[in-house]
This record gives structure tokens, sequence and C-alpha cells, in this order.
């Protein structure tokens, strides 16, 4: 490389690396976006999400109805997919009550029915959160896309390639796409739980199993007691 080549490369160097000191780097997350991540973390691990943690999350109708035409999404009619729930709950209910349902003592015991419509319901809710939950990490990824680049010489939310979308837009409409997923499995998790407040005369709760704050020393130590009726 000759001195003047030299001369140039330190030059760009420089200057690149004073435009890079004054410019915010693409690639940080400012703290709004760590905290959305942290939330999205203690989402997922919830062990027993319930309804009202999916409809939480998922699009309402009036937003569905705006992403419709906005994106142009394929609708889905809500009453058919939440009778799409109901029915499979109580299809299952009728064909299977008089194998799962037994008498004791001249009694019905619906212990074994009431169970299988649980796991039923149980899965139906897991399904929906876990499509709440990635729609909502998409929507959040879109919004901090379009924040990060708020400044007037931003390029990612310009036209794309041969007039095809940014790189904003595209984030958006994976957003949408997945809204409508969990939304139709929203759907079809309320017909169920519906159904399953009908047919068992109570609302559904997902399993929850005993709690212990105790520590593993403390555990062996009430054992020990119990063992010397101390």
């Amino acid at each position: 490389m000759s001195d003047a080549d030299t001369a140039m490369a330190q030059a760009l160097s420089t200057a690149q690396g004073t435009k890079a000191k004054n410019v915010k780097k693409p690639g940080k997350l400012s703290p709004a976006r760590v905290q959305q991540f942290q939330q999205t973390q203690a989402r997922m691990q919830v062990s027993s999400p319930t309804l009202a943690d999916v409809l939480r999350l998922t699009p309402n109708d009036d937003q569905i109805g705006n992403m419709i035409p906005v994106f142009g999404l394929e609708s889905v009619d809500p009453d058919e997919l939440t009778g799409l729930g109901s029915n499979m709950l109580r299809d299952q209910h009728d064909a299977l009550r008089p194998v799962l349902v037994s008498l004791i003592r001249g009694e019905e015991n619906t212990t074994a029915l009431r169970m299988h419509l649980d796991r039923l319901v149980d899965g139906l809710v897991r399904s929906a959160y876990g499509s709440a939950n990635f729609y909502e990490s998409r929507r959040m990824i879109a919004k901090d896309a379009r924040d990060q680049w708020a400044n007037e010489n931003r390029d990612a939310d310009r036209m794309g390639i041969d007039g095809g979308e940014n790189r904003v837009d595209g984030l958006r409409r994976i957003a949408a796409e997945n809204g409508m997923k969990a939304y139709a499995l929203a759907c079809i998790a309320s017909g169920a739980c519906s159904a399953y407040a009908e047919l068992i005369g109570e609302d559904w709760k997902p399993y929850q199993g005993k709690q212990s704050n105790r520590t593993l020393t403390q555990e062996a130590a009430a054992l020990a007691d119990d063992a010397l009726g101390i």
C-alpha cells in the first residue's frame, strides 16, 4: 500500500470512529427494551397459565379488525372458532361419559371425566398462551426496531429494494400475522373454557400443585421431627 493509500485509510478509520461515537449503534438495546425482555422471560416462566393470561396478551376484536385490512390478512370467524373449542369439549364429554363415570353406592363419580376435561382445556389454554407470548415478543421487536431508529437519518423505514418492504414494515407484518394466530387459538380456548363451565358447573382453573417455601434442610428437619414425634 502506498503512503497516500495509508493516509486515506487512516483518515477514513478516524472519521468512522468519530461518527460511531456520535451515532447510536443499532445493536444496542434501550433500557425499555431490556425491561420488556425481562417481562417476556417472566411470562414464559408461568407454569400454569389461565385464560385471563392468554387474553391479556392476545389482540382483541377491535385490534384484529384493524390488522386485517392494513396487512391484508385472511380473516377468521371468531364465533366459528369459539364453537370449535366448545364442541371439542362437549363431544369428548358425551362420548366418554358412559366410560369414565362410575357408580359408587348408587351415586355417580365423575372424577375421571372431570380430570380428562381439565387436561383437554389445559392443553388448549397452554397452546394459546404460547402463541400469545410469541406474538407479544414479535410485537415488541417491531416496536423496538421503529423506536431504535427514531432519527431523521434512519434507513430502516425507507422503501426496500425494488419497492419491497423495508425492515420495520417486515417486522410489523410478522407481528400482525402472529397476532392473528394467537387470536384464533384464544377463541378456541375461550370456547373450551365456556363449555367446561357449563358441563362441570364451575369455571376451569389450571392445576396448582402444593407450593412449599421451605428449604431442603427445613424439609429434612420437619421429617426428623415427625419421626421423633416432637
